[in-house]
């Protein structure tokens, strides 16, 4: 495998909406104290990038727990609208992926979404967002990608394009099942240093959300 790795470059780093948030609770009867809670593997303090019309969508959980994911599309006005209905998936522990259910339609390019996963833990629902664009990709790197099949270098080409999304996707095809591998921990370090509060009062969340971005890139990177 090459050794070179470009690292992730996000682009265009619009502020998310107060849509894309991270609750920052614990309490689940079945974790630890120890434990990581449900975190999104995905730029949540700004608006992160793709050119899939359907995306696959990355988190990690310490624990099984039952997830509850919705997808949702943004007007004009910045309000949001559900798309299709809940799904409800078990999830097992360590790095996981949800790809747009079959019955949802294809997203459209230049509109923005925000992704939301949930858990109920202890009568309380835990709630983790963010948002994410659909983009067109540039002739020049489709004419690129077009003539390349291996993972390493299209994760590398997607990262330094800023299009977080197909990085990771295309990580993961080189990682053992429920884990990051060497390229998606150095693109999860990446986005811990690019990750921060877009209000004071978000602070200590956001400095917990970096926390376990940073031990979930090493603890599960083989």
């Amino acid at each position: 495998m090459p050794v070179a790795i470009a690292g992730f470059t996000p682009t265009n780093r619009k502020p998310a909406s107060d849509y894309s948030r991270s609750a920052g609770k614990r309490g689940c009867p079945n974790e630890s104290t120890q434990d990581i809670p449900l975190t999104l593997l995905a730029p949540q303090s700004t608006v992160g990038y793709t050119t899939s019309l359907r995306p696959t969508f990355v988190g990690f959980i310490s624990s099984p727990q039952k997830v509850e994911f919705r997808i949702f599309e943004f007007s004009l006005d910045n309000t949001v609208t559900q798309i299709g209905d809940a799904i409800i998936k078990d999830i097992q522990p360590g790095v996981f992926q949800i790809s747009l259910p079959e019955q949802y339609p294809n997203l459209i390019v230049g509109k923005k979404y925000l992704w939301q996963l949930a858990i109920s833990c202890s009568g309380v629902q835990k709630v983790e967002a963010a948002e994410f664009m659909i983009v067109e990709i540039s002739s020049k790197i489709k004419t690129e990608l077009s003539t390349i099949s291996d993972a390493f270098k299209k994760s590398n080409i997607y990262a330094e394009e800023g299009l977080w999304y197909e990085a990771l996707t295309e990580a993961l095809k080189l990682a053992n099942y429920k884990k990051l591998g060497n390229l998606g921990s150095n693109l999860i370090q990446d986005l811990a240093k690019y990750e921060s509060p877009r209000a004071r009062d978000k602070e200590e969340l956001f400095k917990k959300r970096i926390k376990y971005l940073q031990t979930i890139a090493i603890q599960e990177q083989l």
